[in-house]
């Protein structure tokens, strides 16, 4: 009797054995595919990087692109200097592109003077910037400016 229950006791340890090999190998091909399964996935997300398609519907369109003209390509602006890239020469404010003066650059847009015309090179032409109706005193975005000054402000105004 003894022996019939290690023979069973034997046949029970290699049911188990076995069970557990193919539960894993399950397991094994479950993840397997679910790896394969993701690049797919992935494949129908938007790139973030992509610039918004408006753009690219403004530069196909060819509204408010100059075609030959000077084109605005960057905008550097410090406390000290301002800075543009038009066609890839950097003209400083005040300096000359051509036959025209650089006489505005702000961070958007260059204004060109030339012979008394003026001409605005965009920096995304097509693409109109909104600002909001949102009081200075209420955005806590807005810098405030140090209580010395405040004061020496408030005097001069008396």
């Amino acid at each position: 009797m003894a022996g019939d229950m290690k023979k069973h006791q034997g046949y029970n340890d290699k049911m188990m054995r076995l069970h557990w090999s193919r539960a894993l190998l399950f397991y094994a091909c479950s993840f397997i595919f679910a790896l394969f399964e993701y690049p797919a996935h992935a494949e129908n997300m938007p790139d973030p990087t992509r610039p918004p398609s408006e753009l690219g519907a403004a530069a196909a369109s060819g509204a408010a692109v100059p075609s030959g003209g000077p084109l605005l390509q960057s905008v550097l602006i410090s406390p000290q200097h301002k800075t543009a890239i038009i066609n890839g020469k950097m003209v400083a404010l005040g300096g000359m592109y051509g036959s025209a003066r650089v006489v505005k650059i702000s961070e958007g847009e260059v204004v060109l003077n030339e012979g008394g015309s003026l001409q605005t090179l965009r920096l995304f032409p097509g693409v109109e910037k909104k600002t909001s109706q949102i009081d200075k005193a209420t955005d806590p975005t807005a810098k405030k400016m140090p209580q010395s000054k405040r004061n020496a402000a408030r005097i001069e105004e008396q």
